[in-house]
């Protein structure tokens, strides 16, 4: 077994009361020295915009921080990734789903869609039917009906017997399915 700095105390399982908020924060802070490219490359991995890399790094530090009981954290890098993926989804459900349109798209008259949109668009609708029907049951649900019956979360979750949360998490992962599917596809 490795000697730990001086001033890193030794992990001990016996130990009850929790490190001090300093001996917390150097080890918090040797954890990022260490393992920061690994992080950001995660991250990358984990489809973080890269703009929000740094927020997420530092949010991750900063939950790091509250906890108190680093001692008994075996390995540091599997501990870090953990809470990384974990402020990673948050930061995901956070995010607004859709995209702004831009100040030319406003402007542009709307036109008849000639034979060649037609055909494009009756393809697209076909590719979503088939990615729909390989959705998981739930997803599939949540979707159909915020689509089709323009329901609210807490409707859905009523329909179908289940928490609002687990409707917005569904939603969100039928989404996530769907776009990568499609992504294949078209």
């Amino acid at each position: 077994m490795t000697k730990s700095p001086a001033f890193l105390p030794e992990a001990d399982s016996q130990r009850t009361e929790p490190l001090s908020d300093g001996i917390v924060a150097l080890r918090v802070a040797r954890w990022f020295r260490d393992y920061a490219e690994d992080l950001q490359r995660f991250l990358a991995k984990r489809r973080v915009i890269e703009s929000d890399i740094k927020d997420v790094c530092q949010e991750v530090y900063l939950r790091l921080l509250r906890f108190e009981r680093t001692e008994v954290v075996k390995n540091p890098q599997a501990y870090l990734f953990r809470v990384a993926a974990n402020v990673a989804h948050d930061f995901k459900l956070r995010q607004p789903q859709g995209t702004a349109l831009e100040s030319e798209q406003l402007e542009v008259p709307a036109s008849e869609p000639g034979p060649e949109q037609l055909a494009e668009a009756a393809f697209r609708r076909r590719c979503l039917m088939a990615v729909l029907a390989t959705l998981p049951p739930l997803p599939r649900a949540a979707l159909a009906l915020q689509a089709q019956e323009d329901l609210t979360y807490d409707e859905i979750a009523a329909r179908l017997g289940v928490t609002r949360r687990v409707v917005k998490r569904a939603i969100a992962r039928g989404y996530a399915l769907a776009r990568e599917a499609l992504f294949e596809v078209i």
